[in-house]
């Protein structure tokens, strides 16, 4: 039986009255809710776009045709941004090199790239790029690179090779990946710790997530390096509102959110869920189904959004002609899909049935959102509402008011958002599509 579980006291859902999401209401502890920064405004996690309500053009470019210095395999990605400024890395010579660009023209900052052999780079929130340099084209050792791309010696290397911006300073990981220590530019180290697994930091709505190889997940206070947040077998998934952990799996499935109480998350639990799952996708707030034992046994597609700011359900969904599979998040919408194959598009902030879509052919597959990666959406529903969905030879927009294509494009491998831009990767080039 799912159960929902807030400031420790326990009660069943009720599965026989209102099915497994029915009462699901996670309990605002007590406090005002303090919403988190308003920046960045576009995070790729929740699948907000710019306008793309029509046929975008391509902005510009990257490709071994006009990188400095690329050779050898590998591909071409955007690994960190500041508004315009983006981090492009890409295969050299000397392992990795970056490249600081403008994102809107494509035109590049420096005159050369930094060659970071085995290291890495990434941009503070005051857009200076701080780089570790292993086996590079300058002696070892952290760097800060000036606007005109040349690397000035901040440090010793310490056997970093992972960077991650976080704030004014920058989060290292050593080669074995199980020491992180966060550092001042100048190399002066604020706090260190150790992982049992090999550690991958994120920054993402200002939080800093650990995710690490043996399967747990921490939220870190980065003025300290101590765990706000901790959870084994588990995803950590932010959200501007809020923190949700689900960890476990089928019946012993369980969620557990924490709110942002200004720039911070609570270490207490604004709630927990049992036997209630995520749907994956990129979107501005979670929806919640079953699973375990009761949801094979189900025979109602049930859904449920909620706002991690509170912990609170802004609205559910129980129908006897919903699935209870292939629901397709998508930044401010959700494409929820029918036992026919059809679909109908809901805005994700307070559940307004927009657009609907007829059951797709089995002859046109790129129209077919259950085989379909979602990009992202521009819009929240109210008006000129497109959602992206993306093949590996198709780029589609869906007008979610009406369900029908509003534009398509031929590519040649995938899509993805990158600060709210749609960037292609084809083959060995990036191009970035301008909004429309």
């Amino acid at each position: 039986m799912s159960r929902v579980e807030s400031r420790g006291r326990r009660r069943p859902l009720g599965i026989a009255a209102v099915g497994l999401l029915g009462s699901l209401v996670l309990v605002l502890t007590a406090g005002a809710v303090l919403w988190g920064p308003a920046e960045p405004a576009y995070t790729a996690s929740d699948g907000q776009l710019r306008v793309y309500t029509s046929t975008p053009q391509p902005a510009w470019t990257l490709s071994d045709e006009n990188l400095p210095g690329i050779s050898g395999s590998g591909q071409i990605t955007v690994d960190d941004h500041q508004e315009r400024d983006w981090l492009v890395a890409y295969p050299s010579a000397y392992g990795r090199a970056f490249l600081l660009i403008d994102a809107a023209t494509g035109t590049f900052r420096w005159e050369e790239p930094v060659h970071v052999g085995l290291g890495d780079c990434a941009i503070d929130v005051d857009h200076r790029v701080g780089c570790a340099i292993k086996n590079g084209t300058v002696p070892d050792g952290f760097y800060m690179i000036d606007d005109e791309g040349a690397p000035k010696h901040a440090g010793p290397l310490d056997d970093s090779v992972s960077v991650t911006a976080v704030g004014r300073d920058f989060l290292r990981v050593n080669q074995f990946g199980r020491q992180a220590s966060l550092r001042t530019p100048e190399g002066v180290v604020r706090w260190s710790r150790s992982f049992a697994g090999t550690a991958s930091p994120r920054m993402s709505f200002g939080t800093l997530v650990v995710d690490t190889s043996d399967g747990r997940g921490f939220v870190l206070d980065p003025d300290t390096g101590s765990s706000i947040v901790e959870c084994e077998s588990c995803d950590v998934l932010v959200y501007a509102g809020g923190v949700l952990t689900q960890s476990g799996a089928g019946d012993a499935r369980e969620i557990t959110v924490y709110r942002r109480q200004g720039l911070e998350i609570s270490s207490t639990p604004a709630g927990q869920a049992e036997g209630l799952t995520v749907v994956p996708g990129p979107s501005n707030l979670p929806i919640l189904t079953g699973t375990g034992s009761g949801q094979i046994m189900e025979t109602v597609g049930r859904y449920e959004v909620i706002d991690p700011a509170t912990g609170h359900g802004l609205w559910k969904v129980a129908d006897a002609q919903l699935s209870k599979s292939n629901t397709r998040p998508c930044g401010s919408v959700v494409a929820l899909a029918k036992k026919d194959r059809s679909r109908v598009f809901y805005t994700l902030a307070d559940g307004r049935a927009l657009g609907s879509m007829a059951p797709p052919s089995y002859l046109d597959p790129d129209q077919n959102l259950d085989l379909l990666e979602c990009v992202g959406t521009s819009g929240d529903g109210r008006s000129r509402t497109t959602s992206l969905f993306a093949s590996r030879d198709r780029l589609t927009a869906f007008d979610a008011e009406t369900g029908k294509p509003a534009w398509t494009m031929d590519i040649n491998g995938t899509a993805a958002a990158v600060n709210g831009y749609v960037v292609l990767t084809q083959g060995r080039s990036i191009t970035m599509l301008a909004p429309s």
